[in-house]
């Protein structure tokens, strides 16, 4: 997933989404942090989403942050959450 056209913010994303790369503490917490700034910026990236989508995203937060404080490993159904909310931060090309 080497695309040229990313910027160096968009790297590490597109990295937490290929499935073949295993989700690490300091990824998930680098990830959250990152959607955290996109939301309190307003991210246009989200502005089209509907009220459940951002409900979604929220409960899939939520969960990552609650797993990082319990230090259990996310679950496979967990880890797919999250990568399809990193997906929606990315640009569509």
């Amino acid at each position: 997933m080497n695309d040229n056209r990313s910027t160096p913010l968009e790297q590490p994303l597109r990295r937490l989404l290929d499935p073949s790369y295993p989700l690490c503490r300091e990824d998930v917490l680098w990830a959250l942090g990152f959607i955290k700034k996109k939301v309190a910026d307003r991210a246009p990236e989200w502005s089209g989403l509907d009220r459940p989508q951002l409900l979604a995203h929220f409960a899939c937060f939520a969960d990552m942050a609650l797993l990082l404080l319990h230090r259990r490993s996310p679950s496979l159904q967990e880890t797919e959450c999250f990568r399809a909310m990193l997906r929606d931060l990315l640009p569509r090309d």
